[in-house]
């Protein structure tokens, strides 16, 4: 059970999901978006950004959610229960609908009552429109009220048409006509001894008093018809929701027990210890490396400083999301001449470069084409389970824009996921063409001054691309490797100066196997691990 007692109001937290299925999270004034193919997908989504919100603050929270059909107000639990909590307007929608009912009741014994009903139909009804209709026993005629009697008006004060202006003794009642008019007027019908009445009373009145607005009494006949339905006193029926809104009946998954440190320790003894703070985040991590989009997407590293640390940032990525993704990704070197890509990863049983898959790329696009094809171009890296499209070794060929298109297509149709390095110079046309292409921008820096410098002059080169461009800069992701093992506290500071600029920023720690030679990510330290994976699920959820 959720406490409310221990839930804030600030800061407000809001949900959206469109028509589209995309649909964001706001918690204050910051947003999260999100995207998927099919309603439940978008939902679904949803619901682990609020679980995850809550397990960040740590207590739980309120959240209200509006979709194309509906308003819900949602409670989450720090644990990721959900709970629906009742709008606080719903008692007042029935108390109104409740209420109408003595009122009408109120009403019956002023058109009922034999001696005084006749008397005060005629005053009530000529005051608001004609004084001097004669038709009806009139104010200054007291004497008209003894032929009214004569009148069976018993079916004229059936009438929809008369309960809607049911005049009482007062003159200035002829307001209450109004509030008659609002309200259901059946309650007086349904208390007549007599139920033909109305039907005779209602082709009476029109002819005899046409002049009081006989339009908008029968629209007021009809629509509260269905709410006589409804004896007084019970509550009124919920209002029916599409189907295809409904949410799953399914409960939610729940969070398994600890794995890690003490609390996994002492859960392999028996007990039954919920995972830390830390462990839930890491899960959450690996849970955003471990989707499956839907279209393919590209992930582009830039920095127009060499030596940032480009290389390194392309093989982990790769690495983290072709562990947890079950592959389907490539890492491509689109350095406009010789790239490092190749010397920093496992080399296949050829010696295929980006040169060789363009001279194949028409046989490789045809529909007879299979994936076992382009293993004659791609190095497989067995242990990190991705594949290396190597740039041109001997640096006299310099990649075109309409080259970049082509081999792009090509890894589009065999992989769900490129991850292209690049050169330095932000002029070439094959880097410009790839920030075209770019659906997640990714800047690698060092903690060497020059290094941080040339990553902030490259997110203004991309900005001033194209609108596209500084959309990207916007979303990108700044990644902070330290260069030497002291360097944490310069990191750290890096990283804020960033931070204003950009979606996100992630600091790695510095670790001796990224120094030189083939990058395998199982010879990186733990801690080293950890951080990629905060880096590549920064990077997955601007996707």
């Amino acid at each position: 059970m959720i406490d409310k007692a221990s839930i804030q109001d600030f800061p407000p937290m809001t949900a959206s999901l469109l028509a589209d299925n995309s649909g964001v999270f706001r918690v204050g004034t910051a947003e999260q978006y999100l995207t998927a193919t099919d309603a439940g997908t978008a939902r679904r989504q949803l619901v682990e950004l609020m679980q995850a919100e809550a397990r960040k603050a740590g207590r739980p929270i309120r959240v209200t959610v509006t979709d194309p059909t509906s308003v819900t107000v949602l409670l989450i639990g720090v644990d990721g229960e959900l709970q629906e909590e009742p709008q606080s307007a719903a008692p007042a929608r029935t108390a109104q609908r409740t209420t109408p009912p003595p009122a009408a009741a109120q009403r019956v014994p002023l058109i009922q009552a034999p001696p005084p009903a006749p008397a005060q139909p005629g005053p009530a009804r000529p005051a608001p429109v004609q004084p001097q209709t004669p038709p009806r026993a009139t104010p200054a005629q007291p004497s008209t009220a003894a032929p009214v009697p004569a009148q069976p008006t018993p079916p004229v004060s059936a009438n929809p048409q008369a309960t809607s202006a049911p005049q009482p003794v007062p003159p200035q009642r002829p307001t209450v006509q109004q509030p008659a008019f609002g309200t259901p007027p059946f309650q007086p019908v349904s208390n007549q001894p007599n139920a033909q009445q109305p039907v005779p009373a209602q082709r009476a009145v029109p002819a005899q008093h046409s002049v009081q607005a006989p339009p908008a009494a029968p629209a007021q006949q009809q629509h509260p018809i269905p709410q006589q339905q409804q004896a007084p006193g019970q509550p009124a029926a919920p209002a029916r929701r599409d189907l295809r809104d409904a949410p799953s009946f399914l409960a939610p998954p729940t969070i398994g027990p600890a794995q890690h440190g003490l609390a996994g320790l002492l859960n392999k003894l028996g007990f039954s210890v919920p995972p830390s703070a830390s462990e839930r985040a890491e899960r959450d991590d690996v849970h955003a490396v471990s989707r499956h989009f839907p279209r393919r997407r590209t992930i582009s590293v830039a920095n127009q400083k060499g030596g940032a640390n480009k290389t390194p940032t392309v093989v982990n990525l790769s690495s983290v999301f072709a562990r947890y993704g079950g592959g389907g990704v490539a890492a491509w070197d689109n350095n406009e001449t010789m790239g490092t890509l190749g010397w920093r990863t496992e080399q296949g049983g050829h010696d295929s470069t980006v040169l060789d898959l363009l001279a194949a790329a028409s046989d490789l696009l045809s529909p007879g084409a299979e994936r076992a094809d382009l293993s004659r171009f791609v190095h497989h890296q067995p242990g990190d389970k991705y594949e290396v499209l190597r740039s041109a070794a001997d640096g006299e060929h310099v990649v075109t824009a309409d080259e970049v298109d082509l081999v792009h297509r090509v890894l589009a149709k065999y992989y769900r996921l490129i991850v292209m390095d690049s050169g330095n110079s932000a002029g070439a046309p094959n880097w410009r063409r790839m920030v075209e292409l770019t659906d997640q921008l990714v800047i690698p820096t060092t903690t060497v001054e020059d290094k941080k410098e040339g990553a902030r002059l490259t997110l203004t080169a991309v900005s001033r691309v194209s609108e596209r461009g500084a959309e990207l800069a916007r979303n990108a992701v700044v990644i902070v490797s330290e260069a030497e093992a002291k360097d944490t506290s310069i990191a750290n500071a890096y990283a804020e100066d960033f931070r204003p600029y950009v979606r996100d920023v992630v600091v790695v720690p510095f670790d001796p196997a990224l120094k030189n030679g083939v990058i395998r990510h199982d010879a990186l330290r733990s801690s080293t691990q950890r951080a990629w994976l905060a880096a590549a699920a920064a990077v997955s959820r601007g996707l």
